[in-house]
C-alpha cells in the first residue's frame, strides 16, 4: 500500500531536515569521541579512571606495612640502623621486608654493610653460606635496583643500577622500583618491570606464593588504590597503608602491628627530595578531591601495587574495539535522540545519561575491576549532542513553527478544503506563493463521475437527501485522494477533479493516482433512494500548466493542458464502454505489475489527433487473477487491428457471452461493426466527449 499523505510530506520537508540534523549530530559526536580517545583527549580519558576513586576503595591492605626512615646520613638515608631494624622486624614476626631504597654504593665503613648483610641472612633464616639455620623462621628480603637510559653512538639502551655485591649476596633477590607516571607525575599504570627485569613488587608477590603468570607480566595493568594518604590536619585519620617510623620499630612497636606482614622500608615522604616525581607522586585522589591530600610517597605507591599483585585485584582497561563501540553507540543514541526532544528534556536526558555513565564506571571498577573511557561519552559526546540538538531544535522551530504570516494564512484558507493536512503544512512552511500564473509540471490527473446521478436526482427530487448522501460520498472520496498524497483541484457538481504531483513534484504520482482510484472504486459507492451508483474514473499522466489562474480579484488553483482534457475524456469513455476505471497508456507504463489490467483498445478522443491506447483497471495483482476471457478479448482486438472485421465480431461476441452480465467493451465493438464502421488499424475515432 502507498504511504499516507502525512508521511510522504513529512519526509519531504521537516522530516528531511530532522534527518539531516540527526545525521550531522551523529557524525560530530563520533568525531569528538574519536579525537578524545586519541592523545588529544588523554586528560579527559583519565577522568574515567580517576573519578570513581571519589567513592571506590580497593579493599583491605592490612597485609602490608610501611616503615619510614626519617633520618639522613649526609645525602643518603641512614644505613646504620638497617641491621637493628631487620632484627626488630624478625623478632616482631614480619614475613617479608622490601626495600624501596637503592643501596648501589658501598658504605664508607665496610662494617656497616657487613652487619646489614648479616641481619638480612638472619631474617631469611640462613647462615653465611645461605644454608637454612635449624629452628630459624625463613623470611624474604628484597632489595631495590634502579635503571638509567643510555644513549651512546646513536644507540639507546638501558642499564640496571643494582645494590652492592655484599648486600645482593645476602638478599633473597632484587627488582626494579621504577614507577610509571604521566607528565604530571600521576601514577596510574601498575609497573611490573621491564622486558629484561621484573619489578620488586612482582618478584615479592611471587616469593610470597601469589599465582602470577610470568608470560603475561608485561600486559597492561592499572593500580587499584586502597585509599588516599591521610590528611595531616585530620588527627584521627588512618591511612589505607598503615605505617610507622624506623625509630618506632627499634624502640619497640606493638608486635601485632608487624606480625605476619610484608614491610616496605623507604624514606619518609619528601625527606630525600620534596620534588614531585623523585620521591613524591600524584594519584587519582589528588586530581579529583578538594580536601588537599598530601602527595603520596613512592613507598606507599609500591605498597598499593604489591597489595594488588598479592590479591590479584589490579584494574584492567577495556579494549580499543570496545572503546570505539562505546563512542559509536553513544553517537547514534545521543546524536539522533537529542535532536528529537525539546531543549529542557534534552538537558534532563543529558544529565541522566552522565549520571548513568558515572555510576556504570564506578560499578565496573568496583565489581568488575575494569575501567572504560565513559568520561569521553559523558563530558565530550553528550554535551556536544545537547548543544547540537538544542541548536537544531531552535532552527527547526524558527523555520517550521513560526507564526503564520498574512500571506501564509491566506494560503491555508485557499487550500484547506483541497489538500490533506500534511500537504497544507508543507504548503505553509515551504512558502508556496499565491501569485497569478503557473508553471509547467508533470502530473497525474483523475476525473470522476457518478453513474446515472442526474436520473436519480430527478426521481428522488428531495434535495436534502441528495445533498446529505453526496456530502458523505465526497467525504469518503476525498479521504482516499488525500491518503495517497493527492490534491482535490475542484468539485464539478457530482464530479471530482484531482491531481498528483502538484503543487510539489512527485515521481510516484501515476501509481499513487491508480491506488487512490482503486480504493475510491471499492469504498466510495453512493446509495440514493436504494439505488447503488458506481463511480467512473479516468486517469492520465502528462505535462500541464499548474498555478493560480484568474484575475487579480479572484483566482483558482487549477491545471490546464491537453493532458487534463484527455483524463476527462477517459472518464467519459467509461460510459460508452460500460467500464469503471480507464487508464491511458502513459499511466499503464508506471504500474510496475502492481495491478492487473486489460487493453481495451486504441482511441482518438474528440479534440485530439494523437492515438491513445486505453486500459481498464481490473484490480491489484495480489488480489486478482487474470480471467480467461481477457486473453480472448485481446485476441479479438488483434483481429480487429488486422482489419478482419468479421472474425473480430465473432470473437467479441464470444467474450460477451462468456461473462455473466456481458462485457461492455465487447458490445461496444460489436455495435460499432454492426453499424458498418470499419476502424483503420483498430483505431476508433470518438465523435462525442
Amino acid at each position: 500500500p502507498a504511504a499516507s499523505g502525512g508521511t510522504g510530506t513529512f519526509w519531504r520537508s521537516e522530516g528531511r531536515t530532522r534527518l539531516v540534523t540527526a545525521a550531522l549530530g551523529v557524525l560530530m559526536c563520533l568525531a569528538v569521541g574519536y579525537l578524545a580517545l586519541r592523545r588529544l583527549g588523554e586528560g579527559l580519558v583519565m577522568l574515567s579512571y580517576d573519578l570513581p576513586f571519589l567513592v571506590h576503595r580497593a579493599g583491605s591492605a592490612d597485609d602490608v606495612r610501611a616503615v619510614y626512615l626519617d633520618e639522613l646520613d649526609g645525602e643518603f638515608l641512614d644505613r646504620r640502623v638497617q641491621a637493628s631494624l631487620l632484627d626488630k622486624l624478625r623478632e616482631a614476626g614480619a614475613k617479608a621486608v622490601v626495600y624501596d631504597i637503592i643501596f648501589d654504593r658501598a658504605y664508607p665503613d665496610p662494617a656497616v654493610d657487613e652487619a646489614f648483610a648479616a641481619a638480612i641472612r638472619r631474617f631469611r633464616g640462613v647462615d653465611q653460606d645461605d644454608k637454612p639455620v635449624p629452628g630459624a623462621r625463613p623470611g624474604v628480603v628484597m632489595l631495590a635496583c634502579g635503571r638509567k637510559l643510555l644513549d651512546q653512538a646513536g644507540a639507546s639502551g638501558e642499564q640496571l643500577i643494582p645494590p652492592t655485591d655484599v648486600l645482593l649476596g645476602a638478599a633473597s633477590d632484587f627488582g626494579l622500583v621504577t614507577l610509571m607516571h604521566d607528565d604530571a607525575f600521576a601514577v596510574r599504570e601498575l609497573s611490573t618491570g621491564s622486558r629484561d627485569e621484573a619489578s620488586i613488587t612482582w618478584k615479592t608477590a611471587l616469593a610470597l606464593g601469589s599465582k602470577l603468570d610470568e608470560a603475561k607480566r608485561l600486559e597492561p595493568r592499572w593500580v587499584n588504590y586502597a585509599g588516599p594518604p591521610p590528611h595531616p590536619e585530620q588527627v584521627d585519620a588512618v591511612s589505607a597503608i598503615r605505617s610507622c617510623s624506623v625509630r618506632n620499630v627499634i624502640d619497640g612497636v606493638d608486635p601485632t602491628f608487624l606480625r605476619g606482614k610484608v614491610v616496605i622500608v623507604g624514606g619518609r615522604p619528601g625527606i630525600v627530595s620534596p620534588k614531585l616525581g623523585e620521591d613524591l607522586f600524584s594519584t587519582p585522589f589528588h586530581r579529583i578531591d578538594s580536601r588537599g591530600f598530601p602527595l603520596m610517597s613512592g613507598v606507599e605507591v609500591q605498597a598499593n601495587i604489591l597489595v594488588n599483585l598479592l590479591n590479584h585485584n589490579w584494574l584492567t582497561r577495556s579494549s580499543h574495539a570496545a572503546d570505539l563501540l562505546l563512542i559509536l553507540i553513544v553517537s547514534l543514541l545521543a546524536g539522533v535522540g537529542l535532536t528529537l526532544v525539546r531543549p529542557l528534556m534534552g538537558v534532563m536526558v543529558t544529565v541522566a545519561t552522565i549520571l548513568v555513565l558515572m555510576i556504570g564506571g564506578v560499578l565496573s571498577i568496583h565489581y568488575g575491576l575494569r575501567w572504560f573511557p565513559w568520561s569521553v561519552a559523558a563530558f565530550a559526546q553528550m554535551p556536544m549532542a545537547l548543544l547540537w540538538g538544542t541548536a537544531s531544535h531552535f532552527y527547526i522551530e524558527r523555520f517550521y513553527r513560526i507564526k503564520l504570516t498574512e500571506e501564509q494564512q491566506r494560503l491555508r484558507e485557499a487550500f484547506a478544503r483541497y489538500v490533506s493536512e500534511p500537504m497544507l503544512e508543507r504548503l505553509t512552511t515551504e512558502g508556496f506563493h499565491m501569485k497569478i500564473g503557473g508553471e509547467k509540471v508533470l502530473a497525474a490527473m483523475m476525473f470522476t463521475d457518478i453513474e446515472s446521478f442526474t436520473d436519480i436526482c430527478q426521481r428522488v427530487r428531495d434535495p436534502e437527501i441528495i445533498v446529505e448522501n453526496l456530502n458523505g460520498y465526497f467525504e469518503r472520496t476525498t479521504g482516499h485522494i488525500f491518503d495517497h498524497d493527492g490534491v482535490v483541484i475542484k468539485f464539478i457538481g457530482d464530479a471530482i477533479f484531482a491531481a498528483w504531483g502538484v503543487p510539489f513534484g512527485d515521481a510516484h504520482a501515476p501509481i499513487k493516482s491508480v491506488r487512490a482510484a482503486w480504493r475510491l472504486f471499492e469504498n466510495a459507492k453512493l446509495i440514493i433512494g436504494g439505488d447503488e451508483l458506481r463511480t467512473r474514473v479516468g486517469l492520465h499522466f502528462g505535462e500541464v500548466l499548474a498555478g493560480n489562474i484568474g484575475s487579480t480579484r479572484h483566482v483558482d488553483y487549477t491545471l490546464i493542458g491537453d493532458a487534463v482534457n484527455l483524463a476527462a475524456r477517459l472518464e467519459g469513455l467509461n460510459k460508452m464502454l460500460g467500464t469503471s476505471i480507464l487508464l491511458s497508456d502513459v499511466v499503464y507504463e508506471h504500474l510496475n505489475h502492481e495491478f492487473r489490467t486489460r487493453r481495451v483498445g486504441k482511441f482518438r478522443v474528440k479534440g485530439r489527433q494523437d492515438i491513445t491506447t486505453v486500459y481498464e483497471l481490473l484490480g491489484p495483482a495480489t488480489q486478482t487473477e487474470l480471467p480467461a476471457w481477457v486473453n480472448d478479448y485481446h485476441a479479438a482486438l488483434i483481429t480487429l487491428e488486422a482489419e478482419d472485421f468479421g472474425q473480430a465480431r465473432r470473437l467479441f461476441a464470444q467474450v460477451d457471452q462468456a461473462r455473466l452480465h456481458g462485457d461492455g467493451p465487447s458490445r461496444f465493438f460489436i455495435d460499432l461493426l454492426a453499424r458498418g464502421e470499419r476502424p483503420l488499424n483498430g483505431v476508433v475515432d470518438l465523435k462525442e466527449k
